[in-house]
Formats: structure tokens, C-alpha cells, sequence
């Protein structure tokens, strides 16, 4: 299990979160995630918290527009033959969806093609070129790729047919001899959203060529851009809150048919569904099969073969899940096999290829090292593999070095694909090992996260919702806030799931839970030494049978510092407050601890058979009940520093029935005056005095002796009488008033206080500890 290392974002004080709060008219708690974020400017905080239509930019802004617009003009008026080249994640689906849809609006009718990963490969392809020439078209269009085809692009070229390459991913040295190349990154003409989506990029020319009219498309660019993880910041958060707005007015049949296939409502859509449901079931197709049907589900009109195509979607993301999950489950072994090895290199047993990246990135994420996951191709004859790194690791710096041993290889500093001769794996499996060292890259070292908002589990609201929400959609560049639980409680924890790894567990304080669901957390959680825990996860809403309850996502749990001390002195302490006591339970202990001598002596009047003895007596290991309460904290505090017993009940009596007498300074304002303004008042007489001012009798004889002790007032004559004082005086300077702020205290700590607030006060003076 890989460790993790929580860190506030940033550390903003309150009086900075309120002065922020206060003069941009927002919640703390909106203040507080704008300032991590470091969105300060009036300017930048509208158009984050406002994203909308009129934000998006010219899209000739974007390189070579023009004459991409020229050329697609051209051709549409000409009624040529125009073809788009795609992609088979959900980003090149859905751009080629777009730009599939965008023609048929100009009249247009193109034709597609979306590369089969097993076959084609990512990006362009010689073959598939020349059997897209070989139909006659007149101009290719390609979409989220093409950047990089520069042998493929001058094919087409010297063919006669014209190139539009649209595409977002890094540049090469040396850019293809294309028509138009539009791409927000080309060097000196660099768009103001530099990292669009391919599907973003595939919009902007919708936009430029439909006008608004292309809003009904923004739907679609909103799901490869989620998908494609890039960062949602400037134009590709407008794109996607626009995106989700745009869902719900039901364009797209095939869209609407795979929402209501994934149990989604169009009215709640969000960039999570997108996420962890809509991309996910796209993806699928190009990883098992051809994901040419994607572009068909997301671009038919006909509702019947829409949901032909969305059950055929959603068996082969089941599939997917299952391969993934009987693959995972596989590869445990030679992962244990490896655990010595900075870089694990995975043997596929029948894997299928689809899933191999699938299956690297679950291995990276639970042991937080660079993996490799290989499977022999029967086909090609050599292993096809596929990485993932964590970050600190760069995973193509530590391939290229052996570039040599590959038969193809590409990729980046997190993730890359290659092919390998079967003998050469084992080689270059022992030659990576030297890289995490030379990178200086500690897979065992923690993984250092980031948290958003301390708070406590009653501070947990559906307005809470409302108020985060604010910040949404989030994504890559502005992460779903994470929220920590400090010193709470794992209660109720139970497994769940097809394979019983998840946990599904309570959160819980002193006085108030909310439930929690950890995703392949139960382990870990049957492992805790204790329930106390700092919680960290996002907080949303679990709708059951029409009811709506607040539920955390959890992303971890730790045993935190202090719940760990909490723990270790609920196992030397016990709560033995408002319970009752009789002469057996007493003579279960060693000895009874006594701090007034007064209940010392009237315990000794009982035939107690255990010792009886006073707080300043060695009481180290031994088994010990606290019989009453000190009259001030300090000598509580010496007791635990100086004896580490094996276990102490805490009784503290004395009359819990009542408490203390908390000074009130009006109450003492009001009686002062009454004595200065009148006559003749006797000590006899505080009784008719206490009465007249609607005070009790005890607090009365308690504000004269202070009044008494401080020289306020005097006895002239068996009267009470204003004293002549000569100085200004305190109220601490009197004894009674001083003694009685300190048996105050007591009673705020040692009894009202819960057992774990009491725990967390001595842990600062506790020999335990």
C-alpha cells in the first residue's frame, strides 16, 4: 500500500480568508479555495466562478485557421471527397464526431476512419493512407493526431490530396508538409488556451465554420476534454461548463441513449459522469474492439440504433472490467515476485492488449512504482507493452536510453507504448533497475497530496455542497476539493463489492457521523490498530429511493499523531465520570487516589480494603482510581507527570449534581451598586438583598467576600458600608475569586469536557506519552 503524505494546498490565516471573503463577496469557504488556487483578481474570479459562452475566444486565433476554413470551403462548394482520420480513445471520437457532424451541417458527407489499435496503431498509418487515397478522396482531415505523420502527410501529398491536420499533442522537431496545420502550440503563434483537447481544437474549427450554431457540438467537445485530462483552465473550463449545459437540452440521441443506459440524469449531468462513466464506456471500445461505432452512437439520429449501439457499449466495458479486474488479480503475484525491484515488469498470461495500459497504471497507483505491462502478439510475433510512471519518474527518459532493444517505441514522461522481441525483455528488465537511483526516484518514499479544508464532520452540509460546487467543473489544473476529518472515528466498517475490497464504513466525532465509501479500502481499514483517524476525501450526495444523504468519498485514512496518543491513553485511562462507585469496584485497584484530605478521611471510615492514599504519593505501575477532583488543574498536571501508572480511573467526585459558581460581572456590577447606593445594610439582611435583586444567596455571600477582600466595601458599625480604597484593584487579586477561576477550570476540563478532549488536554503533560 503505497504511503501517503497529506499537505494543506496552501495555508491562508482566517483574518486572510475573511478580508478576502469580505471584499469579493463570497463564503470563507470559497475564499479560502480561490486563494490556494491563487485566484485573487476580480477579473480571473468572475471568469472562474462564471464560465459562460461569451468566454469563448476566436477561433482564428488558432494557427492556420484560415486557410483550414479556405480549404474545407472549397471543398464542400466542389462537393469533394473528404475523409477524417480519427482516433480510438474518447478524444478522438468524439473529434471526429464533431467534425463529422460539422460537414454534414455544411452539406457535406464525409467518410471516417478510426485506427483499431491492434492493427493501425496510434496516429497516422501508411496502409490505412493509402487505402483512403485509394477511394478518391480529395482532402483528409485529421483529428486529435496527424502532427506527428510527416512520411504519411507527404504521401498524400504527392498524391494530390490536400491535409488538414488538426491536433494537440507535442510537436516534433520537424512539423508535416500539411495544408493547415491547426494546433493551439505552434511556436510563435501560440493560442490562448494552449492545452485544448483534440475534441477542443476539433470545436474551435465547428466554431469558426458554424458560428453559433456549433454550441449544439459543445456537448460533445466537453466529453474529450474531460476525458483527455487537460487542464480545465481558460476556454476548456467555458467548454465544459457549457458542455454540460448543452447535454441537458437531449441533441444527441446516442448521448442521451448511453446517459440513460449509465443510470444518469440529463438534469444532473457532471464532469464526474463524464469521467467515470460516459468516457470510460467509450474508451472501451477502441481498447477491446473498433471504436468506429462510438462515432456512429454519438452522430445517429435513429433512437432504435442508438441503444443497439449503447448495449453493445456497455457488454464490452463489462468485459473490459473483467479482464481488467481477473488481470490485476493475476499479476499480484509477480508483483510480490518484484517487490525488491524499482521497476516492475509485467508477463501477460493470455492478457488481452487492450488492458494493458489498464492493468500498468493500477500497479503503479498500489505499489508507486514505473511499470511495464508486456503480452506476446501472436500476430507480430513480439511482445506488445504498455507503461505507466508516477510522477518524479520520467518513464520515456529511462526507455529511450535502450531504444535499441525496442521494435517500436513512443510515448512520455508518464505513460509510453512499445513493442519488444520477447528474449530482450528480460534485458531490459534488469537494466531499468538502475534508474529510479539515477533519477533519484524513491518508490518507497510517501506520496505527497495535497488536502483543501480542515473541518469537522458537523460542519458537513448540503450548503457546503452548494458552496464547493462554485468552483466546479472540476478536473486536471483545479481538483475537486479535498476535505480532512481530524481525530474522527471508522465505525461500522464493513466490505463491499464483487471482490468484498471496498469499504463501506461510518465517520465519526463525539456527535455526528456521515457515512463514507473507500474504493479498495477495506484492507487497509481491517488493518487499523485503532479507529481514530485522520479522514481525507470529496464530499457529494448519495441518492436512495428518492432520499438524499451527504456521503465522502474517501481517498484515505491515516492513523493521525494524536489520535495514536488519544489511543495509547485510552488504554492507561478509563472514564469512570458520573458513574457510581461501590466498596468492591474500589477494591479492584491498587489504591484510591485522594487530592483532599477532607474525602481521605471519610473514606477511611469504610472498611475499604485497598490502599487509600493522597495524590503526592508514588503511585508508578500501578492500578489506580482518582477519587475526587483538585481545586486547581496544577496539581492534576504533577500527578500524571510523575506517576506512570498501568491504569487510572478518573472518578473526580464531589456533588456532579452541582456545579461551580462562574462569576458574572453584571451580576457582581449590580450587587456593588446596590450597597453603595444603600443604608443600613446588615449582614443579616444579604437574605431580603438576595431576593430584591432576584440572585441566589450563595452567590451573594460569594461577591461580598470578594467585595470584602478587595477593600470595596466594609463593616461600620455591624453595617455594610462603601470602603474607602485608595488604589484600583483586580478581581484576581482577590483569594476567594482566584481560588474560585481555578476550580472553574477544573470543572471546564477534568468534568465537562468529552473523554477525548480530556485525553487531548493531558497528552500535553502526560508521563504516558
Amino acid at each position: 500500500m503505497t504511503l501517503i503524505n497529506w499537505e494543506k494546498r496552501k495555508n491562508p490565516t482566517k483574518q486572510e480568508i475573511d478580508e478576502f471573503a469580505e471584499s469579493k463577496h463570497v463564503t470563507p469557504v470559497v475564499a479560502e479555495l480561490l486563494l490556494e488556487r491563487d485566484i485573487v483578481e476580480d477579473s480571473d474570479i468572475e471568469a472562474f466562478l462564471h464560465s459562460d459562452v461569451t468566454e469563448l475566444q476566436d477561433p482564428f486565433g488558432l494557427h492556420d485557421m484560415d486557410k483550414a476554413l479556405e480549404l474545407i470551403d472549397e471543398a464542400v462548394e466542389s462537393e469533394k471527397k473528404i475523409a477524417i482520420y480519427g482516433d480510438y480513445d474518447a478524444d478522438g471520437v468524439t473529434s471526429t464526431s464533431i467534425m463529422k457532424l460539422t460537414l454534414q451541417k455544411l452539406g457535406n458527407k464525409p467518410i471516417f476512419y478510426v485506427p483499431d489499435r491492434f492493427k493501425d496503431g496510434y496516429g497516422p498509418n501508411l496502409d490505412r493512407y493509402k487505402e483512403l487515397a485509394d477511394q478518391g478522396i480529395d482532402l483528409l482531415i485529421t483529428v486529435d493526431n496527424g502532427v506527428s505523420g510527416t512520411d504519411e502527410i507527404k504521401y498524400l501529398k504527392d498524391r494530390g490530396i490536400k491535409v488538414i491536420v488538426t491536433d494537440h499533442h507535442d510537436l516534433p522537431k520537424e512539423l508535416p508538409e500539411a495544408d493547415a496545420i491547426v494546433h493551439p502550440s505552434i511556436p510563435g503563434s501560440e493560442y490562448v488556451c494552449p492545452y485544448l483537447s483534440g475534441a477542443g481544437v476539433a470545436f474551435k474549427i465547428a466554431d469558426a465554420l458554424l458560428g453559433d450554431e456549433a454550441l449544439q457540438l459543445i456537448d460533445l467537445a466537453a466529453i474529450g476534454t474531460v476525458a483527455d485530462a487537460v487542464a480545465l483552465k481558460g476556454e476548456n473550463r467555458v467548454i465544459v461548463t457549457e458542455g454540460l449545459k448543452q447535454m441537458k437540452n437531449n441533441n444527441h440521441v446516442g448521448l442521451s441513449a448511453l446517459l440513460d443506459k449509465c443510470k444518469v440524469k440529463l438534469s444532473h449531468v457532471t464532469e464526474e459522469d463524464i469521467g467515470f462513466r460516459i468516457a470510460p464506456r467509450i474508451n472501451a471500445l477502441g481498447r477491446l474492439e473498433n471504436a468506429s461505432s462510438g462515432v456512429e452512437l454519438l452522430t445517429t439520429g435513429d433512437e432504435s440504433f442508438a441503444k443497439e449501439i449503447v448495449d453493445e457499449t456497455e457488454e464490452i466495458n463489462s468485459r473490459r472490467q473483467d479482464l481488467v479486474a481477473s488481470a490485476f488479480e493475476d499479476a499480484q503475484a509477480q508483483i510480490q515476485a518484484q517487490k525488491e525491484n524499482g521497476v516492475i515488469v509485467l508477463k501477460g498470461n493470455g492478457w488481452h492488449q487492450g488492458i494493458l495500459g489498464i492493468v500498468a497504471s493500477r500497479t503503479m497507483d498500489q505499489e508507486n512504482k514505473p511499470v511495464l505491462a508486456t503480452q506476446f502478439d501472436d500476430n507480430s510475433g513480439v511482445m506488445k507493452g504498455s507503461g505507466r510512471s508516477p510522477e518524479g519518474f520520467n518513464l520515456f527518459t529511462a526507455l529511450d536510453k535502450h531504444r535499441d532493444l525496442f521494435t517500436a517505441f513512443g510515448g512520455h514522461a508518464q505513460a509510453c507504448g512499445f513493442s519488444i522481441e520477447e528474449d530482450k525483455l528480460d534485458e531490459l528488465t534488469k537494466l531499468l533497475q538502475v534508474e529510479p537511483a539515477q533519477q533519484d526516484f524513491d518508490p518507497k518514499a510517501p506520496v505527497v497530496k495535497n488536502y483543501d479544508l480542515q473541518l469537522n464532520i458537523a460542519d458537513l452540509s448540503m450548503d457546503l455542497i452548494k458552496q464547493v460546487q462554485q468552483l466546479a467543473p472540476f478536473g486536471m489544473g483545479n481538483p475537486k476539493p479535498v476535505i480532512k476529518l481530524g481525530n474522527v472515528s471508522l465505525s461500522q466498517m464493513r466490505s463491499i463489492g464483487k471482490d468484498a475490497s471496498h469499504l463501506k464504513t461510518q465517520v465519526t466525532d463525539e456527535q455526528h457521523r456521515i457515512d463514507a465509501i473507500g474504493f479498495g479500502m477495506y484492507e487497509k481499514a481491517a488493518s487499523l490498530t485503532t479507529n481514530l483517524c485522520d479522514v481525507y476525501g470529496e464530499l457529494g450526495v448519495n441518492e436512495w429511493r428518492g432520499k438524499k444523504n451527504l456521503q465522502l468519498m474517501l481517498d484515505d485514512f491515516q492513523v493521525s499523531p494524536q489520535a495514536q496518543v488519544l489511543a495509547d491513553l485510552k488504554d492507561v485511562y478509563l472514564d469512570y465520570r458520573n458513574k457510581g462507585l461501590s466498596t468492591k469496584i474500589l477494591e479492584h485497584f491498587d489504591a484510591v487516589v485522594f487530592f483532599n484530605e477532607a474525602y481521605l478521611e471519610a473514606a477511611k471510615r469504610f472498611d475499604v480494603k485497598t490502599d487509600l492514599i493522597m495524590y503526592n504519593e508514588n503511585c508508578d505501575g500501578k492500578n489506580v482510581l482518582i477519587y475526587d477532583r483538585p481545586h486547581n488543574l496544577e496539581l492534576f498536571q504533577k500527578f500524571i507527570k510523575n506517576n506512570k501508572t498501568q491504569h487510572t480511573a478518573l472518578f473526580f467526585h464531589t456533588d456532579l449534581a452541582s456545579r461551580y459558581l462562574k462569576p458574572d460581572m453584571i451580576k457582581m456590577k449590580t450587587l456593588l451598586k446596590y450597597l453603595y447606593s444603600h443604608q443600613n445594610i446588615t449582614m443579616e439582611g444579604m437574605d431580603l438583598v438576595a431576593k430584591f435583586l432576584n440572585m441566589q444567596k450563595n452567590d451573594v455571600d460569594f461577591y461580598l467576600k470578594v467585595f470584602f477582600e478587595l477593600n470595596f466595601v466594609k463593616i461600620v458599625n455591624g453595617f455594610v458600608e462603601k470602603a474607602n480604597a485608595s488604589q484600583q484593584r483586580e478581581l484576581i487579586e482577590s483569594p476567594t475569586y482566584l481560588k474560585r477561576l481555578q476550580r472553574n477550570d477544573v470543572e471546564k476540563i477534568l468534568i465537562e469536557s468529552s473523554f477525548d478532549d480530556l485525553l487531548s488536554w493531558m497528552s500535553d503533560y502526560d508521563c504516558h506519552c
